[in-house]
């Protein structure tokens, strides 16, 4: 326990001692990579196990043409079409809005892993197998899930907003006007009026293949310019 409340601030100190700071990078949309990584685990003569990654990676505002180090988002996948539909998922999101995904469940919290056990429960009683619910509260055990989800829901509501200036995020999560909004290619546009229609004839992304080439559509070349960014630093002093 000692170490979840020794690690912050030795980690910051840390942080300040090589200058290191947090920043916000505004970047196209166009410009942000998606990679899906295929990851085997290797033993002694042979591949124990298997692995995907999928990654949403920010162009580095100083370097055109390279990833930001140490910044993105990495979450494992079952596999390729995992990937896949978790990126369509991502550019319905950006290109379509909130409206045009599926609420997301919120598996994080004590409130939803109590719920969780529950039903758990509740079908183990009903079938009078003991054996399941044992094996159940024992691997729950085992991985400390319910602290797990305890901390999580800690770190969400008292430690991830102190990370950012006071009243920052509420304002940098306003919705723009309509009239700012970035206007996407001609060729975005016209690739995702071809998806949106093999969707309406019962196709499945997963299975669509490689869609520039199915689609005839050329994607656009990376801008490869240096974009804003901002300090938070800067930004909790002008505050």
């Amino acid at each position: 326990m000692a170490f979840f409340f020794i690690y912050p601030p030795v980690y910051d100190a840390i942080c300040r001692l090589f200058k290191r700071e947090r920043r916000t990078v505004l970047v196209p949309w166009e410009d942000v990579v998606a990679v899906c990584g295929f990851n085997p685990s290797l033993g002694p003569g042979a591949i124990t196990g298997f692995g995907w990654n999928f990654a949403l990676l920010p162009p580095d505002p100083e370097r055109p043409g390279y990833t930001l180090p140490g910044a993105g988002i990495m979450v494992g996948v079952g596999g390729l079409p995992g990937a896949l539909a978790q990126w369509e998922y991502i550019c319905r999101f950006m290109e379509e809005g909130a409206e045009a995904i599926t609420p997301s469940a919120k598996e994080w919290g004590l409130e939803w892993y109590d719920a969780y056990v529950a039903r758990e429960k509740a079908a183990c009683e009903r079938t009078n197998d003991k054996v399941r619910w044992r094996r159940f509260r024992r691997k729950r055990l085992w991985e400390h899930a319910r602290f797990a989800h305890w901390y999580t829901e800690y770190r969400m509501k008292h430690v991830l907003p102190k990370a950012v200036p006071k009243d920052w995020l509420a304002e940098w999560s306003q919705p723009l006007p309509k009239a700012q909004w970035a206007k996407p290619s001609a060729v975005v546009t016209e690739l995702s009026e071809q998806l949106r229609a093999a969707y309406q004839r019962g196709e499945k992304f997963t299975e669509m293949g490689d869609i520039e080439k199915r689609f005839g559509v050329t994607p656009p070349a990376a801008s490869h310019k240096a974009y804003p960014s901002f300090p938070f630093s800067a930004k909790a002093q002008s505050a």
